[in-house]
């Protein structure tokens, strides 16, 4: 018996806009004491997350960064039940903007 164990295979990149939002007005030339966020992102990254989130199996194929961030990224993929058996982590391996 055949198991379909990948499920549907989505094949792409991943971003990270790291944003940040000041806490009073903003000030150009000066300092901002504020937050950071860092937003997971990419297309195929968002299809993935959003194929696992309806129940279905899913795969991603990508690289990621050799990274904390790059980690965090993989891991909340994991917790979706995203199978990244096949996400390699490099240096320098996904976008940031």
């Amino acid at each position: 018996m055949i198991q379909k164990k990948n499920g549907i295979v989505v094949v792409g990149a991943i971003f990270v806009d790291i944003k940040g939002f000041p806490q009073d007005i903003y000030v150009p030339d000066g300092r901002n004491a504020g937050y950071i966020e860092y937003i997971h992102g990419g297309v195929a990254r968002n299809v993935v997350e959003d194929i696992a989130n309806l129940g279905l199996n899913s795969t991603f194929v990508s690289i990621v960064d050799n990274t904390a961030l790059g980690e965090d990224v993989k891991q909340r993929l994991q917790n979706r039940n995203v199978n990244t058996d096949y996400m390699k982590s490099i240096e320098n391996g996904m976008g940031h903007g």
